[in-house]
């Protein structure tokens, strides 16, 4: 009965296996796996430096000046993909940051180097081996969720003077920063229709995710050209309790307008439903609502935008907190860009003045 059991269960594997991958795929011979023109495999990076006098402290309302990078922008990393055939890939990416400004890849505190995790000259972004199909994108690993990736509008991402540090979007894995660990993530594409979800395994101490969920939908031009809207909801499973709200969630949409002489002009809403943000929401269980809008213009090399952000915070209007970030970019070569940016929040009289967070930077970027 065992033999029986092993045997039939061969078949059935087997049998999905021929119809995944397709019969060519199956039987061919081992000769047939020779290298491929189309595989490629490519080292890339970014460096990032950056001037500025900020207040990103919430204890105080002292200016700081810094050359740094600080976790932000700077990148190593290396890309590539295989093909297995029948229009099937196996695809990957390792990417890691990188401050040349300190060399310490983690972000400033006066604990970075308390321990060797914090204290590392590189430090894991995204780390994912996938499988590219007809049907779809699979990764395992280290990548960011779609709620992170998708309507990702703010040119001053990853600066100081960026709308998640200046506390006018949420901010964290569950939102618009980190990368979820140990996940899975399937991504599916069609016209102007992509659709993604992401699931977490992990249940190590440092990297739990264990059954957390995300799920993200983006449909450009709907209606009309250039109109885009994104749906994306990220949830953590282990947040348990009454009035515990255990996700966030976004609505976007976003306008392109193409105008004469090849300037462009996009404008943007975003709102927020936000149940796991502490550094937003001080108050109470860490929720609240955000409306952000913003408008960017685009001439030649040069970008110009500006946004507005407005929080509601459940545990009343005290906590509420309103900011603004505008900023310019100016390529001034292929791979090269300038970045100015300036920002500012202030807090509500529950968080106190010294919770009022601002900045002024002026950054360099080189890509390769």
């Amino acid at each position: 009965m065992a033999y029986n059991k092993i045997f039939n269960g061969s078949h059935i594997f087997l049998i999905c296996i021929y119809f995944v991958f397709g019969i060519n795929l199956v039987n061919a011979d081992t000769g047939s796996y020779q290298t491929n023109p189309s595989d490629t495999t490519l080292f890339y990076g970014r460096l990032w430096v950056q001037y500025d006098n900020s207040d990103a402290s919430t204890s105080n309302n002292k200016d700081v000046q810094s050359i740094r990078d600080n976790e932000g922008m700077g990148r190593l990393g290396i890309k590539g993909k295989s093909s297995v055939g029948n229009g099937y890939l196996v695809n990957y990416k390792v990417e890691y940051a990188i401050d040349i400004g300190d060399g310490t890849s983690s972000s400033d505190s006066s604990t970075s180097c308390s321990g060797a995790r914090d204290c590392r000259t590189f430090s894991l972004k995204q780390g994912w081996l996938g499988f590219k199909t007809p049907f779809g994108q699979f990764k395992v690993g280290s990548m960011e969720s779609p709620y992170k990736y998708m309507a990702k509008h703010d040119i001053l991402h990853d600066t100081i003077s960026q709308a998640r540090d200046t506390r006018m979007i949420s901010q964290g894995s569950m939102s618009h920063s980190s990368y979820w660990r140990e996940s899975i993530l399937y991504e599916f594409k069609s016209g102007d229709l992509k659709f993604a979800v992401i699931y977490g395994v992990g249940e190590k101490y440092n990297t739990i995710t264990h059954k957390d969920t995300g799920i993200g939908i983006e449909y450009k031009n709907l209606f009309i050209s250039g109109l885009d809207i994104v749906y994306a909801r990220n949830k953590d499973n282990s947040v348990t309790g009454v009035g515990n709200q255990n996700y966030n969630e976004k609505f976007t949409l976003t306008k392109n307008f193409k105008l004469e002489g090849k300037r462009k002009l996009k404008v943007w809403y975003m709102h927020e439903d936000i149940g796991l943000d502490s550094k937003l929401f001080t108050g109470g269980n860490s929720d609240g609502e955000i409306d952000w809008y913003g408008i960017q213009y685009m001439c030649g090399p040069i970008t110009l935008q500006f946004s507005y952000s407005d929080s509601d915070a459940s545990e009343g209007p005290t906590y509420d907190r309103d900011g603004y970030n505008i900023g310019i970019q100016y390529k001034i070569s292929k791979s090269s860009s300038v970045y100015i940016g300036n920002s500012s929040s202030e807090a509500g009289s529950g968080d106190g003045i010294n919770s009022d967070i601002s900045s002024t930077m002026i950054g360099l970027r080189h890509d390769f």
